[in-house]
Parts: structure tokens; C-alpha cells; sequence
């Protein structure tokens, strides 16, 4: 297996190179990563562009290993823009980081989504369904939905598998330009399988949320999905690298 874990982040402003050597003894390869600093929900803009500039330091530090979505806040509109496009085709940034600033299908976002469908990058929106305790601008599947709807030509990745698999992948099932990933402490083996089921392989993508969960928990979850080994494979890295392949800068 070649692997590619395509959610992780920064902690303290570096990637924990204790990763590759765990990825390489379960066939992770390549990381994709990005870079929200200490989880305030609405950065600043020059704290958004601190944390970008971080990444790609880290992304320059281990070039083979490392992969970056430029994180954004999409409230400071053309600034935003500005940094996403110094980010992507100067400092070579292969996708979208989308957090809690503001809903997935906001209308602050369109901008942000039209320049990912022109340049092929991975959206990573994180979701995540709630009873209590949900921040004010944290997206669902729902959002989700709907933003892909008005977005057909832009990928989006649905961290977590939304927080509530079942629920999530009914909700983006009719949606083929919507993927999952299988972060998440609370995602589970059957979940896993659920999604590919429902969704087919080509659209669940291995990822950890490292270094906040571990990597052998992760992987082992999909490895015990009893996935077909085609399946397995383009969940743990086919498909995300044929996406790879296809951003231009």
C-alpha cells in the first residue's frame, strides 16, 4: 500500500516528523496538511496569512512528504482571494481549508469555490452534526450540500464523514463532486464500509486529523472495513492521488 492521508495539520507551527516513520511502516506516503493554528473560529487576516506562511515553510522543509490547503477566512473577500492565489501558484498550495469562520455555502464562500473548480483543488470543509455545543458557523453535510450544488465543477472533501456518517453521506449521495474522509475519533469501521457502499470507493478518502488522533487507529479502521482490495486501495490513496495530479497552479 501507498498510502496518502489527505487531513492533518500543523501543531506549535510544525509537522511532527515522528509521522513519516509511522506512515512508513503502514504505507502512508504522502500528508496533506494544513494549518489553523490554535482553533480560534474567526482569524484575523493577518493571522490567516501568518499560518499560511507557516505551512509553507513546512511544505518547503519536507517537499517529498508534504502537500498544503491554504486555510481561509472567507469574510475578508478580495484580501482572502489575494492570499489563496499567492498560496496556490506561488507557494504551490494544492487545495482549500475551510473550517468554522462561516457556513460551507455561505455566499462569501463563492468566490473561494469558483477559483477551486478553475484550478482543480481539494476543498477540505469541515462538518460536523451536533446535538449541543456546535459553534455558530459550523457546517453539515446540509451546507455542504447545497454549496456543491450551486459549486458542480468544484471537489470538495466532507471532513469526518460529516460527524454522523449516515445521515451525511444520504445527505451529498446524489453529488459527484463530493468526497469523505474517514478522520474523526468517533468514525468507525462500520462507517467506513457504510460510506463506501452508499457512495462508492472512489469518493471515501483516507484521512487522520493527525496529530490530534493517531494514525494506526485510523488506518486500522479502514484495514478492518473489509473492503475489496481495489476498494481499499482507492481509499487509501488512488483516488487522492489522481486528484493530486490534476491541480494546476
Amino acid at each position: 500500500m501507498t498510502g496518502v492521508d489527505m487531513h492533518t495539520h500543523l501543531r506549535e507551527d510544525r509537522f511532527d516528523p515522528a509521522a513519516f516513520e509511522v506512515g512508513d511502516r503502514l504505507g502512508i506516503e504522502l500528508f496533506v496538511c494544513s494549518n489553523i493554528g490554535d482553533f480560534r473560529p474567526h482569524p484575523s487576516l493577518d493571522d490567516v496569512r501568518e499560518m499560511n506562511r507557516v505551512l509553507a515553510g513546512e511544505l518547503r522543509r519536507y517537499p517529498e512528504r508534504l502537500r498544503g490547503y491554504c486555510y481561509v477566512n472567507p469574510r475578508y473577500g478580495r484580501a482572502t482571494m489575494d492570499d489563496l492565489r499567492h498560496n496556490v501558484e506561488e507557494r504551490g498550495m494544492v487545495g482549500v481549508k475551510m473550517w468554522i469562520a462561516t457556513l460551507a455555502d455561505d455566499e462569501t464562500s463563492d468566490p473561494i469555490l469558483e477559483y477551486a473548480a478553475e484550478h482543480r483543488l481539494v476543498v477540505l470543509t469541515h462538518a460536523w452534526r451536533k446535538t449541543v455545543g456546535g459553534f455558530p458557523y459550523e457546517s453539515t453535510a446540509a451546507n455542504i450540500a447545497r454549496a456543491a450544488r450551486r459549486h458542480p465543477q468544484t471537489r470538495f472533501l466532507m471532513a469526518h464523514l460529516g460527524g454522523q456518517a449516515e445521515s451525511a453521506v444520504n445527505a451529498v449521495r446524489e453529488l459527484p463532486n463530493v468526497a469523505v474522509d474517514t478522520s474523526g475519533t468517533l468514525i468507525s469501521t462500520g462507517e467506513v464500509a457504510l460510506a463506501v457502499r452508499r457512495l462508492g470507493a472512489d469518493r471515501v478518502l483516507f484521512g487522520s486529523d493527525l496529530p490530534h488522533v493517531d494514525l494506526v487507529a485510523n488506518v486500522g479502521k479502514v484495514l478492518a472495513a473489509s473492503l475489496t482490495p481495489p476498494d481499499e486501495e482507492r481509499v487509501f490513496g488512488g483516488t487522492a492521488r489522481r486528484w493530486l495530479a490534476e491541480v494546476a497552479a
